[in-house]
């Protein structure tokens, strides 16, 4: 038996690989265990390679394993392109459609099945994604009963003879795998340990579901946006759901426009956000100049891909930090934030809200493909967690309290932050442009109150910190290596340190959740290790350079760079530690 497995399905897009995954998964994780996908695919609505691969384990790991154990091969391509990934004790399952040319190099099981064929007489080719399912339901020795209930799920809506069809289809595929396994002497050699039952099951979703239901959470109530991957699923899931809780959702004529929506709601005192990508981003940097120098706060989602320009929409990246943190006209800093997780999505979006109204000011937060559109286990999360700041949005029995002029002095030189009011207050008219302006929010180009407000400013964002800007996690009691990261990296690089750990190399792991302004308190810890090492996806070392230029660290950092669009895994960032040893 087995506690853990990793499972991959590949073919041509369109093939239905998805929902097949999704089927598969959504068992297992009613069996109780944790979860972690990733999903290659073209930027195409059909045609072209894709793969969908799960790891499954009864311990939670956010990282995707290299080595496949299951491998479902729909075309010749996914028998040719993963053999490096198989081991002896591997099994592919093959439709004997396709014609299969065997590599050579496969030393493993490969279990040939006319599944199409068999899909064909009971109906159509499409239902041998439901034939695939029982082979591995056989193999893994899953309860039927799981897959019945799902099937009938999935289906009822389409009538009794499709839903009999499918069950149908799952029991064909049954039974071909149970003959196999009798052929080869396979007992359960790759049986699924079977885990305590719970009284309820993990949730199962993406990074970019987690950060809409936390910014709804946190009180967001207007989305404008425009549709583009791998944000879209932020936008979708707003749209139906932003509803219920008396908000709008705003579809724009172009990612400017959206954010240029989401300041306005917000001068109107409105929590209010949107989602984008790179390209996106390139867009909105006018109105984020404007929501800096006009003090509005606005919370910017950035699901990273591969750029530049339209790049590779599919891939993943972490190159819009140089962006996020420095892009724009002028001293326009404002706070960057990075979540860690899917999970990590939902609480980091209750952080951005927070802290843009309570250092008015706009918040970028970073994610990246990999987390934003694929699926991790998550527990229920915890909504006692929640504390909603305002920061110094007054209300107008506060605003009749201030010194009665004509003008409120929305941006005082007095406090780092000033009070806030909102359109059709009694006591709180003032100017919100793009020009620098006086207290009072009037145009002004004198030069000291030029280098006033400026120096407020900067002095204000460098302030504005989140209550856990980072996580460190201690796992050996040697100082010999430390490694850093953002986004899907973290999980990835907890699993490298286990792996060094495990030969007797003392590692450690930093998760940075907030990537501007830098914490100085991070200075300590780097300088505490022998070698330190920022494992990011782009060429240009972004987040070591952001790093490197805020902190006293004796250029210490290193790198290790991916940026051909793969996911990273922890064997890479092992080999490349192992290497720098020698």
């Amino acid at each position: 038996m087995i506690n853990k497995l990793s499972w991959k399905i590949g073919g041509e897009q369109g093939e239905g690989l998805e929902s097949t995954a999704e089927i598969f998964s959504s068992v297992i994780n009613k069996l109780g265990y944790n979860m972690y996908s990733t999903r290659n695919f073209a930027s195409r609505i059909k045609g072209g390679h894709s793969n969908s691969k799960i790891c499954i384990n009864e311990i939670k790991k956010n990282a995707i394993e290299y080595h496949t154990d299951i491998l479902v091969a729909f075309d010749q391509a996914t028998l040719e392109n993963y053999v490096e990934e198989l081991h002896d004790n591997s099994i592919i399952i093959v439709d004997e459609k396709i014609n299969p040319i065997i590599p050579e190099e496969i030393k493993c099981k490969v279990a040939i099945f006319p599944i199409t064929s068999l899909a064909k007489k009971i109906s159509s080719p499409i239902i041998k994604n439901i034939i695939t399912l029982g082979i591995c339901s056989k193999l893994l020795n899953i309860d039927i009963s799981l897959f019945r209930e799902m099937i009938e799920t999935k289906f009822s809506a389409k009538g009794e003879e499709v839903v009999n069809s499918n069950i149908r289809a799952f029991e064909v595929g049954r039974d071909v795998m149970a003959m196999y396994m009798l052929d080869n002497n396979i007992d359960d050699k790759y049986y699924l340990k079977e885990l305590p039952k719970k009284e309820k099951s993990n949730m199962w979703l993406i990074g970019n579901h987690a950060a809409a239901l936390g910014s709804i959470a946190a009180g967001c109530r207007l989305y404008a946006g425009y549709p583009i991957t791998p944000a879209t699923e932020v936008m979708e899931y707003m749209f139906e759901n932003l509803h219920k809780v008396g908000g709008a959702y705003i579809q724009t004529e172009d990612e400017l426009a959206a954010l240029g929506v989401v300041l306005g709601a917000n001068y109107a005192g409105v929590r209010a956000m949107t989602a984008t990508s790179g390209p996106g981003m390139a867009l909105m940097t006018e109105f984020l100049g404007l929501g800096t120098i006009s003090e509005q706060p606005a919370v910017v989602f950035d699901a990273q891909r591969g750029g530049p320009a339209t790049g590779l929409p599919t891939k993943i990246e972490q190159s819009d930090i140089f962006h996020s943190v420095y892009g724009g006209a002028g001293d326009a800093s404002r706070v960057v934030l990075a979540a860690s997780s899917v999970e990590d999505c939902f609480y980091i979006m209750i952080d951005a809200f927070n802290i843009a109204e309570e250092y008015q000011t706009p918040v970028i937060v970073l994610s990246d493909l990999q987390i934003s559109m694929n699926k991790e286990t998550v527990q229920d999360f915890d909504f006692n967690k929640i504390d909603i700041n305002r920061g110094k949005l007054l209300t107008e029995d506060e605003l009749a309290q201030l010194e009665n002029t004509v003008y409120f002095k929305r941006y005082d030189l007095e406090n780092l932050v000033s009070n806030r009011s909102i359109p059709g207050q009694i006591g709180g008219i003032h100017n919100a442009n793009s020009s620098e302006h006086s207290e009072y929010g009037l145009p002004s180009e004198n030069p000291t109150i030029r280098a006033k407000q400026t120096e407020k400013r900067m002095r204000k964002v460098a302030s504005a910190f989140i209550k856990e800007p980072y996580v460190f996690n201690e796992f050996s009691l040697d100082k010999n290596i430390l490694l850093i990261g953002i986004n899907s990296v973290c999980g990835t690089i907890d699993e490298a340190a286990q792996k060094l750990n495990n030969a007797n190399i003392g590692t450690d792991t930093l998760h940075i959740r907030q990537i501007y302004p830098v914490s100085k308190e991070l200075e300590t810890i780097i300088n505490n290790y022998k070698q330190v090492y920022v494992v990011e996806h782009n060429y240009n070392a972004q987040l070591n350079t952001v790093l490197s230029n805020n902190l006293d660290i004796n250029n210490k950092l290193k790198s290790i760079l991916k940026y051909n669009g793969d996911i990273m895994y922890a064997r890479e960032i092992v080999r490349e530690i192992k290497k720098g040893d020698d």
